[in-house]
């Protein structure tokens, strides 16, 4: 992860980045316990209905994968338990935070969407290979474009014409960023969660996102890898055209080689087929509402 000079240097380029949401500060402090109240947890959750009703629509939605309906907050943290039901409020409530009444309403459900089809597939790759994490794949992914949602609170209609520009084109979008702004979405990301104190396994996964971008980037240096690895591999899955045949989620060597030696590694001339799979279901399935 870059050093406190690097991210002091993003966050000048654009300004101050918006305070840590309430909620999600009083969850954070709460969960971090590893003997914390459930129950007290549920409450403060509860205190936000509107909040409630968002995360059982994710728990339960085909991005999340749950194999059993959750129709309550308490049955959700005793199913996921605090640790997942934690990660999805963080990644609520900060598009809540960086989406405002001048941002384009069209463009931010448009990302909250990729967003969540990138965790999705992150959150599938992870199980399948049994890293065993506890939601952090689902939520570096859901978090990696909020660096576009600070940049469209920056730049307005101007940087929705980049999106509208770019679309798929990654590397693209990297370069006109750096060239508009001085630093990528990517960078935003990583800073913004710095900024906020999330864990440093989080905020250097964000900042690894993208290969095009990470000559300079070693996943060695990454306090987890094989997070970064996995948030890396469904981003470009996400992006990728399965109708062609060469995939820049099978061309990431370097992502491949920090997973080779988890529980369940992926057979090489599986990858394809597996992947597409991840991608097929959560592109087909039905759009949430932020």
């Amino acid at each position: 992860m870059p050093d406190k000079e690097v991210v002091e240097r993003i966050v000048a380029s654009v300004g101050d980045l918006p305070a840590m949401p309430a909620v999600v500060s009083e969850v954070l402090r709460m969960t971090d316990d590893p003997a914390s109240d459930m129950a007290k947890v549920s409450s403060t959750i509860q205190a936000d209905p509107a909040m409630t009703a968002k995360i059982l629509r994710v728990s339960n939605s085909p991005y999340y994968g749950m194999k059993q309906y959750v129709g309550t907050l308490k049955l959700a943290l005793v199913i996921l338990g605090v640790r997942e039901v934690r990660n999805i409020v963080l990644g609520i409530s900060v598009f809540e935070t960086l989406k405002d009444a001048k941002t384009d309403a069209k463009l931010v459900q448009d990302i909250w969407h990729h967003s969540l089809q990138v965790a999705g597939v992150a959150k599938n790759l992870g199980a399948t290979m049994g890293l065993g994490l506890q939601g952090e794949e689902f939520i570096t992914g859901l978090l990696s474009d909020i660096g576009k949602m600070v940049l469209l609170r920056q730049m307005g209609e101007r940087y929705g014409n980049l999106l509208a520009k770019f679309q798929s084109d990654t590397t693209g979008l990297c370069q006109e960023e750096l060239l508009e702004v001085g630093c990528t979405h990517a960078d935003l990301a990583m800073a913004l969660a710095a900024h906020w104190n999330l864990p440093q396994s989080l905020c250097d996964s964000l900042w690894y996102q993208y290969s095009c971008i990470c000559e300079d980037r070693s996943l060695k240096g990454a306090v987890d890898p094989k997070l970064a690895a996995v948030v890396r591999i469904a981003k470009s899955a996400v992006y990728d055209d399965f109708e062609q045949e060469t995939l820049q989620c099978l061309e990431d060597a370097e992502a491949w080689e920090a997973l080779r030696d988890v529980k369940n590694p992926i057979p090489e001339e599986k990858r394809r087929e597996v992947l597409e799979g991840y991608v097929k279901e959560v592109k087909d399935a039905p759009q949430l509402n932020l």
